[in-house]
């Protein structure tokens, strides 16, 4: 129906070079549908034609078309072997910009700019409601290839669905396998964590197969996973994360060696340059990232705390949860320490099942590892003092430690915890844009911007929006492309020249 679709809230961006391999990928957050990112290209990468593929898990149960696609030409200036060829003449590709639409609703305030000057485009109210992308950049010198958008048609889906739409976060899945032949594999409790300051910690069981799901829908920023068993016999299991399922790239078609113009040599080295002037400013220009907001522990608020500065420090953890922390007690259940409650209200030292204990949101079972742990290093202890459900399993009462540093997971060794790392989705940003009126210190850097403007999630209303930036030290045309969809799915594609003198 070309409207956005909110089934997923997660989509991969992937870039494919042409034998078919898979060489840059990263996850994108979608809210209603709606998402944007970037990716930084690496040197490494060899001058030639690509594919940029999107797709979502959702979309992988398509029989004919998986994916969305783009053709894309990467030149790389820092490699030896960028196809130069003499006769120009067998290059046919776009050179110069484009004439602006005479009914163009796009409007600038001049019709020339000097270096580093101020630009208003105004967007007027008759644009139809929608979602948007504005980007305002150079027109090269350089020949572009005129690619067209492969666009998804005819979406039919498999009757028997193999991939799980990631309607409510990011899914990690694996399987636990026993190592020997009477152990069994269904009705295990998993965990997973990620440590942060946003600490994750996720329950689940697994199914008669040994299989196990978890759901993410908390952003943080650490991409190390910590997953572990949370029985007795943990030690007689081995747990292994699947690989993340990709699309079928076989039926890509790409277009044959791109060769350029020995005559556009000049027009490559100095965007060479400019390139390389902007990266060695990048630490001034860098885009603002959106912290994930603070997010209560999922314990909230049945715990209470103690902020260890608010008393007498003693010299380890063990030391401090005697001396301070009341509703706790050391106890040994078949030479095993462990942490329990003191409540006699439920019984709890009558029971084998300790407390759940974190720290930062790693799951500690075994209390060896951090009975000695030094106290100067945690921040607070947060106690549950009740028997806690927590996803399948009853924990009797909870005990989260956070560190100063965050770190201790970093640290901690433990044979039957899987260690690994997994794509997460980009934070949001804002992207730097100078503003010359104000700011004397960013006159002093040079300003070799090839793209004035990059706004991702432009939302249309019933009003002129005036949308400001500042010309670079770049100069010649410059190409505005507004383009999007309208809420009844209707494509719209605006542009409009910019020239700088």
């Amino acid at each position: 129906m070309n409207t956005i679709s909110d089934i997923s809230q997660i989509a991969y961006v992937e870039l494919v070079n042409s034998q078919k391999e898979s060489v840059l990928k990263t996850k994108i957050k979608l809210d209603k549908g709606l998402g944007n990112g970037d990716s930084f290209l690496p040197t490494t990468l060899s001058s030639g034609n690509y594919k940029l593929i999107a797709y979502t898990n959702w979309m992988l149960n398509n029989r004919q078309n998986t994916f969305f696609e783009i053709d894309l030409t990467i030149l790389n200036p820092f490699q030896k072997n960028l196809n130069l060829i003499s006769d120009s003449t067998i290059v046919s590709y776009q050179t110069t910009a484009k004439k602006d639409n005479e009914n163009s609703l796009l409007i600038l305030d001049k019709e020339k700019y000097s270096k580093r000057e101020k630009v208003s485009l105004f967007i007027p109210q008759t644009l139809e409601r929608g979602n948007y992308v504005l980007s305002v950049k150079k027109i090269d010198n350089i020949p572009v290839p005129n690619y067209k958008n492969n666009s998804i048609q005819n979406q039919n889906l498999n009757q028997i669905l193999t991939y799980l739409p990631e309607t409510r976060g990011e899914l990690v899945t694996g399987s636990i396998r026993a190592k020997n032949e009477t152990a069994v594999v269904s009705s295990k409790i998993v965990t997973l964590s990620i440590s942060d300051k946003n600490f994750i910690y996720k329950t689940t069981k697994t199914d008669e197969n040994g299989k196990f799901i978890f759901i993410l829908d908390k952003q943080t920023s650490n991409t190390v996973v910590y997953l572990q068993l949370s029985e007795a016999d943990r030690e007689n299991y081995t747990i292994k994360i699947d690989k993340k399922q990709v699309p079928n790239l076989s039926s890509l078609n790409f277009s044959k060696t791109t060769s350029i113009s020995a005559k556009n040599l000049n027009a490559i080295q100095e965007r060479s340059l400019a390139t390389q002037i902007e990266n060695v400013y990048f630490m001034q220009k860098k885009d603002s990232i959106f912290e994930a907001p603070a997010a209560s522990p999922f314990f909230h608020p049945t715990e209470k705390r103690y902020n260890l500065d608010d008393y007498d420090r003693f010299r380890t953890f063990k030391e401090t949860i005697i001396e301070i922390v009341l509703e706790l007690s050391f106890k040994e259940y078949n030479k095993v320490p462990s942490l329990y409650l003191n409540d006699s209200r439920y019984n709890i030292t009558q029971s084998k099942e300790p407390c759940l204990v974190l720290v930062d949101g790693l799951q500690i079972q075994d209390m060896n590892a951090i009975n000695n742990f030094s106290s100067t290093q945690i921040e607070s202890i947060s106690v549950v003092s009740s028997p806690y459900y927590y996803g399948p399993k009853l924990f009797n009462g909870i005990v989260s430690i956070c560190t100063k540093n965050k770190d201790f997971a970093s640290s901690y060794l433990d044979k039957n915890v899987l260690t690994t790392r997994i794509l997460r989705p980009q934070p949001d940003k804002i992207y730097y844009q100078p503003n010359y009126q104000i700011s004397n210190y960013e006159q002093r850097i040079p300003d070799y911007r090839y793209q004035l403007l990059w706004e991702p999630n432009l939302t249309s209303s019933n009003i002129q929006q005036e949308i400001s930036f500042y010309s670079s030290d770049i100069t010649g045309n410059f190409e505005i492309v507004l383009e999007g969809l309208s809420e009844e799915g209707k494509l719209v594609r605006l542009t409009k020249t910019l020239l700088v003198k």
